[in-house]
């Protein structure tokens, strides 16, 4: 069984020095690092579904890796595995967070969330996992959050029909609590949203065929975000790009803004399914350099709206990382995967990718002792953000 976490240490991680004085403020949102949780909406799955959808999971993974180009299946491999083969599901989903506004009030500044596109509405409101419970004659699943889930609008959950409760269920209650957090606290340093939109690829017996995000899905999303948030609330990449011909080369000149103008806003960046870009075409799609757009896109140096780099596997080339952030780009690393290192206390990822200057660090666990027992986490700073000491002028 999944064990509650423990209250926040009151010790941070040592590699987390004390912030700096108020001049802090004056850095630019790339010159400082955060601490962010990863699926940051995660609740324990109940272990029968578990039981039921493992094996159909690592049979699935292992079909379609086949059918893969050898480049395209190491990019996924080393980004989505850390290398480690087809992982089973259940020990990697061994973690889950208390809610989004929890993690705020610790200090934490990124927040990650997976997106199901369901235009009808109701596709994911009675899972397959929860069926073949039910076929069992099981009678007391372990309850499931239904607020919306039969309206039509974007999902928030980690894999349909096998992994699906959450502490928010769709992503306009996501941002609505995080707003109402935000208003109670309106100096806050900036908060990293992170959005993986799931896009399916998977085929599971006993699973819904998961929606592609269209044109409708991502238009949805940007709306949702300035209905919910207020555009005053978000630096877009329009905010940033400025007079620039693009939002790369904005971001080479150092144009973001400064941790004081960013205050009591939020930033979305987004990850590419499967770590592969060609996913996000679509957002780009009549918006070249995400001009109009609300959220940054996982890149690579050269593509005219390069300004985020996600690298989920940072020990592949560490070098790489700190590269990108003395060059100015926003770039995520994981400080554990799977639960691999939170199992063993292994904390050689975590202080690795940290000192690439990466400037949001994720975990699954942010505080000691963790779910099985050790003192591995990676605590968030006290006031939300610490200096760069790769991309800031002084720290």
């Amino acid at each position: 069984m999944h064990k509650l976490l423990k209250p926040l240490a009151l010790a941070p991680a040592l590699l987390l020095l004390a912030a700096g004085p108020d001049s802090d403020d004056a850095l630019k949102i790339n010159q400082i690092q955060v601490v962010g949780t990863h699926n940051s909406y995660h609740q324990p799955v109940d272990p029968r579904v578990l039981a039921w959808g493992a094996p159909k999971v690592t049979e699935a993974i292992a079909a379609v890796l086949k059918t893969l180009p050898e480049n395209v299946r190491k990019t996924l491999v080393e980004q989505n595995f850390a290398n480690r083969g087809i992982p089973d599901i259940r020990q990697t989903l061994e973690y889950y967070e208390p809610a989004l506004t929890a993690q705020l009030s610790a200090g934490i500044r990124s927040i990650e969330l997976d997106l199901h596109n369901d235009p009808k509405g109701g596709l994911y409101s009675d899972p397959g996992g929860y069926k073949a419970l039910r076929a069992q004659g099981v009678s007391d699943p372990l309850p499931m959050l239904q607020a919306d889930m039969d309206k039509p609008g974007l999902k928030v959950l980690h894999m349909a029909d096998i992994d699906f409760r959450t502490s928010c269920s769709t992503f306009r209650l996501c941002l609505t609590e995080m707003k109402l957090w935000s208003d109670q606290h309106p100096d806050h340093s900036p908060i990293f949203i992170l959005i993986e939109p799931k896009i399916g690829g998977l085929t599971i017996p006993g699973t819904v065929d998961v929606p592609t995000f269209d044109a409708a899905a991502w238009d949805e999303f940007d709306r949702t975000i300035v209905e919910t948030l207020g555009r005053d609330k978000v630096v877009a990449p329009d905010d940033v790009r400025g007079s620039h011909k693009t939002l790369e080369e904005a971001v080479l000149a150092g144009g973001w803004p400064t941790v004081a103008k960013a205050r009591g806003k939020f930033l979305f960046l987004m990850l590419s399914p499967g770590a592969q870009l060609a996913g996000l075409q679509g957002y780009l799609a009549g918006h070249d350099s995400l001009k109009g757009r609300m959220a940054f896109i996982d890149s690579e140096p050269g593509m005219p709206h390069a300004a985020f780099v996600q690298d989920d596997n940072a020990m592949k080339d560490l070098a790489r990382d700190e590269r990108l952030v003395r060059q100015g780009y926003l770039v995520r690393v994981r400080a554990d995967i799977d639960t691999v290192e939170a199992r063993t206390n292994d904390t050689s990822r975590r202080d690795k990718s940290w000192a690439t200057g990466a400037q949001i660090v994720s975990t699954d666990y942010y505080s000691a002792p963790n779910a099985f027992g050790n003192d591995y986490h990676l605590a968030p700073p006290a006031k939300g953000f610490v200096c760069n000491k790769i991309s800031a002028p002084r720290c």
